[in-house]
């Protein structure tokens, strides 16, 4: 029986190079982002059939809530949850100090990354629990700032995607009983267009000189790391948090 897999963030990025990965693994891709064209664009790409395009701002609990109402109406049971929804709320070559952070960024960060991570998960857990299946996956998308201090992205970036780590614990704990999986990504910086958005050249040059690999990561290395923790191959890891980073920070 062919699985269902929800993305959230899945019309750009490491969502789409994401989704694309999981439907090449035989998954029926349920494409949500708060940009619906951007999800239906992506959707109409995915190799295989039954795949589908939803609308969501994860940061609303009553849109989540819709998101997988409608998911299961259309697709069936949500068997892995991946929470790709995210990002930080800078400015292009301004490093943002704590001193400077607004209320109102702090809370917007949180609410995009650390809340909408919280209500799909909580979702995804509640439906499980009134009706189980088996294999079931949470992959959530945290951040190498939420591990160490990252200047680019600020102290509510970092907080956030802590948060993020902090949830996913919680749901392999209480997942467990119920068959259900729970790991984390913490990419480093990826070459996704936000980044392009949010770092300038010479940013990104000076990132590239720390990797030990020698550049930065495209989306699809993140992507390969999600559709491992999918797979039925990860069916002992769970509370993990796997850096994908070039290993930037291994000393």
């Amino acid at each position: 029986m062919q699985r269902t897999a929800l993305v959230t963030g899945g019309a750009r990025g490491i969502g789409a190079e994401t989704c694309r990965a999981l439907a090449r693994d035989g998954l029926r891709v349920a494409v949500a982002d708060i940009n619906v064209t951007g999800a239906q664009e992506v959707t109409r790409g995915l190799p295989g059939q039954g795949h589908g395009a939803f609308a969501v701002d994860v940061a609303e609990e009553q849109s989540v809530l819709r998101l997988f109402e409608d998911v299961e109406a259309a697709m069936g049971p949500v068997a892995v949850l991946v929470t790709v929804a995210g990002g930080p709320f800078v400015v292009q070559g301004v490093l943002p100090r704590l001193i400077d952070t607004t209320l109102d960024n702090w809370v917007k960060t949180e609410a995009l990354n650390g809340r909408g991570t919280f209500l799909c998960v909580r979702e995804f857990l509640r439906r499980r629990e009134q009706a189980p299946l088996s294999d079931g996956r949470i992959v959530t998308v945290a951040s190498l700032a939420a591990l160490h201090v990252n200047r680019a992205t600020g102290v509510a970036y970092g907080a956030a995607k802590s948060a993020v780590i902090n949830v996913t614990r919680h749901a392999a704990c209480e997942g467990a009983a119920l068959g259900i999986t729970a790991n984390a990504i913490a990419p480093g910086m990826i070459d996704t267009p936000a980044v392009r958005t949010n770092s300038t050249v010479p940013q990104i040059e000076e990132i590239k000189r720390a990797i030990p690999l020698g550049d930065i990561g495209q989306p699809a290395d993140v992507a390969a790391a999600i559709a491992f923790l999918v797979s039925p191959q990860a069916r002992y890891l769970t509370g993990c948090t796997i850096e994908v980073n070039g290993g930037v920070h291994m000393a």
